[in-house]
């Protein structure tokens, strides 16, 4: 019996280019990351078609690929650090670079994906709390132009 290698935490990470030091290229991991969500959906587009040379045949459906896109959801337990940049990113609609990073990956498995992504939500959940409990963040995300895959080699 052969068992699949299924992952841990650490075995992907959601980094940023929060760029604390005006250097593009330098990316933050996700400080609290306690579930994040990525969805790709294609469009698909259908257009009814008929034979050509038997008209009375049934019209057949024609499938194609339209424009794809590109979702993130993120939970967190709410860090000063991490919010600090999360707020800016909202407040200030900023388009900034995300990695979701498998450090493990072998030869030949996917690395990274690499994106521009647009915090086109954010909520805090929890405040003011009377249990003692961790607030939390949770931010929504959609990318700009889709997902760029780099493969470990």
């Amino acid at each position: 019996m052969s068992l699949p290698d299924t992952g841990d935490r650490g075995d992907i990470v959601v980094q940023v280019e929060f760029d604390p030091v005006n250097l593009p290229g330098v990316y933050t991991n996700w400080c609290g990351a306690t579930g994040f969500n990525l969805q790709i959906t294609n469009e698909v587009t259908s257009q009814k078609v008929g034979d050509c040379d038997n008209w009375g045949l049934p019209i057949q459906n024609q499938k194609n690929y339209g424009a794809q896109n590109v979702t993130a959801s993120m939970d967190a337990t709410w860090t000063a650090a991490t919010h600090l940049h999360t707020s800016d990113w909202a407040l200030n609609q900023k388009k900034l670079r995300t990695r979701i990073h498998f450090p493990n990956a072998i030869a030949g498995e996917v690395e990274r994906y690499d994106g521009v992504a647009l915090l086109t939500g954010l909520t805090l959940d929890g405040v003011g709390n009377v249990e003692g409990q961790p607030q939390t963040e949770s931010v929504s995300l959609e990318y700009s132009g889709g997902l760029e895959r780099t493969l470990k080699s």
